[in-house]
């Protein structure tokens, strides 16, 4: 039975929704095979590209397709039970294509070395790929794809949020979006593809679908709130992945920043991370270098999740207040959007604002932060006599790393988990089509990117953003060859 539709007020071909790599990387080939596209976006023009515009812009690119197979196999491990082999053969195949589809939009690859994971069956064919030599980071292979975007005759809708699909029978022929506080329909003839993130700033999705973490922030959009899961579900889709995450990573939230910022950690030594009970509980530095790989920790010799036993705060001396700023932006998100807050250089202002609590002695501090008295001061006499005989018997902070605590007053910040991204959302097939909860494909619509990840546990370095390349050009290419549905009679103007 057909259900009942609105009246339309535009139609195109294909509608993106979602505009990061994986949703311009869609239009783009949509585009390419003939098809009207239009690219809808939640963010302001200004905020555009998501995640992918604010990440570091690394692409796994891997040399060898069936190298690249038994790779993606190692890192599933256990978590390969939904994926199939068509799957992985078309995952391994589109990221070995993506360099020459790169290429061919301006791109100049340069090879990192940045194997994350150099003894799994495999692992030899990584090569992680930036535009152009020079610092990780910025926005160079954004702007390669932004352009590309702006070449083409794709229109491009900011500021309009999808609210819901629109069904008719089996099959999505719209989307309902909100624009100026208007309801307006969209007909979409042949498809439509959700490239619209993931669920890191949805705290509900958070609690319901990743255990053990109860507050957390994104480090990247503020605007990834989980439309495209709640829209999926709302057609029948099925869910996968859900509980897989790139991250937590330890991170700073200032109440008046969106984002949580990464902690700025290259100068002093006299520092140590502990729980509420006043324990210490990790290797402290930056996560890439302590061996929390994306969230990701090896324990008793197996691979887990890494357990952050929030509230957390980071404690130091004077001597460690006083080189340098602990916070100032560098997350490009910051740099991107301004530097949306400048941290001080001696962390004084930030010290006054309260945001870093200071006290003469560490039973004072431990009395402001709520935790142990006793239980602060003997982890620290512990750390102290680690730092000054150069072994950390715990976890194994390298000795050119530590100092002790022994300037007062002392200071204690807290930190917050944080996502680089989710990878859950609605199952995709090797088609990139949208999977419904009966084990059918949902007609006419399509998914790529973070949005419903093929990654399923361990993940690799610039693997987001190969597999946005990757399943973008399926999902664009396989809309666009969808047969035309009817043309509405009367077509009506954006207003």
């Amino acid at each position: 039975m057909t259900e009942d539709l609105p009246a339309w007020n535009s139609e195109y071909d294909v509608i993106v929704i979602g505009y990061g790599f994986a949703g311009a990387t869609a239009a783009i080939t949509a585009h390419d095979a003939g098809a009207k596209v239009l690219l809808i976006e939640k963010a302001p023009e200004a905020d555009k590209g998501g995640n992918s515009r604010v990440s570091a812009n690394l692409v796994f690119w891997p040399n060898d397709v069936a190298l690249a197979k038994a790779y993606f196999v190692a890192l599933a491990g256990p978590y390969m039970d939904d994926i199939s082999n068509t799957m992985v053969d078309v995952w391994a195949n589109e990221m070995y294509a993506n360099r020459t589809w790169l290429e061919g939009l301006g791109m100049t690859p340069f090879e990192l070395p940045y194997v994350e994971f150099p003894e799994m069956a495999g692992s030899e064919c990584v090569r992680v790929l930036m535009n152009g030599p020079g610092p990780m980071g910025g926005e160079r292979l954004w702007r390669i794809i932004e352009a590309a975007v702006s070449a083409r005759d794709i229109d491009v809708l900011y500021e309009a949020p999808a609210i819901n699909l629109i069904k008719d029978c089996s099959n999505i022929v719209g989307v309902m979006t909100k624009q100026r506080g208007k309801n307006v329909a969209i007909k979409a003839t042949r498809a439509i593809v959700l490239t619209c993130g993931g669920f890191e700033n949805n705290p509900a999705m958070v609690r319901n679908y990743v255990d053990g973490l109860p507050r957390i922030f994104p480090n990247g959009t503020p605007y990834n709130t989980g439309d495209g899961i709640r829209m999926g579900l709302e057609v029948g889709a099925q869910l996968w992945h859900m509980n897989n995450i790139s991250g937590p990573l330890l991170s700073f939230k200032a109440p008046e920043i969106a984002v949580a910022q990464w902690l700025n950690l290259p100068h002093g030594k006299s520092y140590l991370f502990v729980a509420s009970d006043g324990s210490r509980f990790t290797m402290e530095g930056d996560p890439c270098l302590t061996g929390d790989l994306h969230g990701k920790v090896k324990r008793h010799g197996q691979w887990g999740q890494q357990a952050l036993p929030v509230p957390i705060h980071m404690i130091f001396d004077e001597t460690f207040r006083k080189s340098g700023h602990i916070g100032k932006a560098t997350t490009d998100w910051d740099v991107s959007h301004g530097n949306l807050y400048d941290w001080s250089d001696d962390n004084i202002r930030e010290i006054e604002k309260g945001w870093i609590k200071r006290a003469d002695t560490l039973s004072e501090l431990a009395d402001l932060i709520g935790i142990p008295a006793e239980a602060l001061e003997a982890s620290v006499v512990r750390f102290d006599e680690f730092a000054s005989g150069g072994v950390d018997a715990d976890w194994n902070r390298a000795a050119d790393k530590m100092a002790p605590l022994d300037t007062p007053p002392f200071y204690a910040m807290e930190l917050t988990p944080a996502f680089v991204n989710t990878q859950g959302g609605p199952c995709r097939n090797e088609n990139a089509q949208v999977m419904g909860a009966d084990g059918n494909p949902i007609g006419r619509l399509y998914s790529a990117g973070e949005l419903g990840s093929i990654y399923s546990f361990l993940y690799q370095a610039g693997g987001n953003i190969g597999e946005c390349f990757a399943f973008g050009r399926i999902a664009g290419r396989n809309a666009a060859a969808q047969t035309p549905a009817p043309s509405m009679a009367k077509p009506f103007a954006f207003t």
